[in-house]
């Protein structure tokens, strides 16, 4: 029987409280089947959270947390997961509500979607605007979804190698993961009847991140203009953000 459990990728470097809070929240709300696996990045400056399963000795950065914890969590033929579910502690659920369950049932559902993402609350901070809640309680299409909270069908995900081990901060893979879906018409979606909040820079504020917020974000954009520059040419912008996007996506 084709299996219909989740994984959860939780990256952690020094903020245990978040951590938990976001472990505890899935597994007491959430109906569809899901194993919750809290990855410690190296964390140096507090203990690690309560729920964490899986350790690494120093901080990879968040790509590379969550890769790790692919590797710890899936067996050889990668098949006992329906779908990957990768959220960071700057991300927090919003209510009571079941967090998962309504994007898996659209996944599991809609044979054409790879990704579906939570809406964002509208006090949340992003660059991305598209993704904050609109107010209707429905899913909608979408052309890119960010990794605050992303699920990804498993077995495209798989095929399409991953997220890239290379820009290590995660700026650009959501950009390059969401081209890949559009590229081959796989849909893209936005789960409104799923909220979280996006609390940027909320690490850096309680000095837990061993470096300065705007430092994070030069390192973070550099790794992602070389990698993406030499892969996809001088253009890497305006094809991660224009290539195969409906307007009614936007």
């Amino acid at each position: 029987m084709k299996t219909k459990r989740v994984a959860a990728f939780i990256v952690n470097y020094n903020m245990p409280e978040a951590a938990d809070a976001l472990a505890l929240g899935i597994q007491e709300r959430s109906q569809w089947p899901v194993d919750v696996y809290v990855i410690d990045n190296g964390s140096d400056l507090v203990e690690p959270a309560e729920a964490t399963n899986i350790w690494i000795k120093e901080n990879v950065q968040t790509t590379c947390g969550w890769l790790s914890g692919l590797e710890d969590a899936v067996d050889l033929e990668g098949n006992q997961y329906f779908a990957y579910w990768f959220l960071i502690t700057s991300a927090a659920l919003v209510g009571e509500v079941d967090p998962l369950t309504p994007m898996a049932d659209l996944l599991w559902r809609n044979r054409n979607a790879v990704g579906v993402h939570p809406a964002l609350t509208p006090n949340s901070s992003t660059a991305w605007t598209h993704l904050i809640s609109r107010g209707t309680e429905l899913p909608r299409r979408t052309w890119m979804i960010d990794n605050i909270a992303s699920l990804y069908r498993a077995n495209w995900f798989e095929r399409i190698g991953r997220f890239d081990e290379e820009m290590i901060y995660a700026w650009g893979i959501d950009l390059e993961t969401s081209w890949k879906a559009r590229s081959t018409g796989r849909g893209l979606w936005v789960d409104e009847r799923v909220e979280v909040m996006k609390d940027t820079d909320v690490g850096y504020r309680m000095g837990r991140m061993n470096m300065e917020a705007d430092e994070r974000r030069e390192k973070a954009s550099a790794n992602m203009k070389e990698v993406l520059g030499r892969k996809y040419g001088g253009n890497w912008w305006d094809r991660m953000t224009q290539e195969f996007v409906e307007d009614e996506w936007r």
